[in-house]
């Protein structure tokens, strides 16, 4: 009698390989399909809007670049067919890509090879399996988009900083106008007390 363990369900089944025929099995597997299938479907959504942005050419890419807050960005979502968790959101320095860290494992050579190889232990329905691999073709839109918004935040963040600049300069002009001013006031007087001859 053969033992196998199944990950999945987490247990040992002592009639080999037939617990994944088992209608435990197949509810379990169809649970946790259904709960990476609405990550990967709110991910290739964004991989959508960036795209159709990108067709559009005059927009800043469809993604939106946001602050990095770790409490909303660090989120990690398991990716059942490679057994490990992944980081939702990309990071730029101070900025979170929403959904590009999910998008770059979704379109990578080791989830497309892990997917196989879950596929083929579980025997899940190959008809789904396309529903959770993102073509390298989408992806690089996505990279494309992604790297147009930036470049507009980059641009909208250095326009900002002009604006604050030239604002700062001016109070500047006006509080050195204002002093001058007053000096000037100043001066007058001490020259009308002056002796008088």
């Amino acid at each position: 009698m053969a033992v196998h363990y199944c990950g999945l369900c987490r247990r040992t089944s002592f009639s080999g390989r037939r617990h994944l025929y088992s209608a435990a099995h197949r509810r379990r597997l169809q649970e946790a399909l259904a709960r990476l299938q609405e990550e990967v479907a709110a991910a290739r959504a964004a991989a959508a809007a960036a795209a159709a942005e990108e067709d559009d050419e005059e927009g800043d890419g469809g993604v939106a670049v946001r602050p990095y807050d770790p409490a909303e960005h660090d989120r990690r979502v398991w990716c059942l067919c490679c057994g490990r968790g992944v980081r939702r959101d990309g990071r730029r320095g101070g900025l979170a890509l929403p959904q590009a860290g999910l998008l770059q494992h979704l379109a990578g050579a080791e989830h497309r090879r892990e997917t196989a190889r879950f596929w083929r232990e579980n025997r899940a329905e190959a008809a789904l399996r396309e529903r959770f691999l993102v073509p390298a073709e989408e992806y690089e839109r996505f990279a494309r988009a992604l790297e147009r918004a930036l470049a507009a935040h980059q641009r909208r963040e250095e326009e900002r900083i002009r604006q604050m600049a030239a604002g700062i300069r001016e109070a500047e002009r006006r509080q050195r106008e204002t002093v001058q001013a007053a000096l000037q006031l100043q001066m007058e007087p001490e020259l009308c007390v002056g002796p008088s001859v």
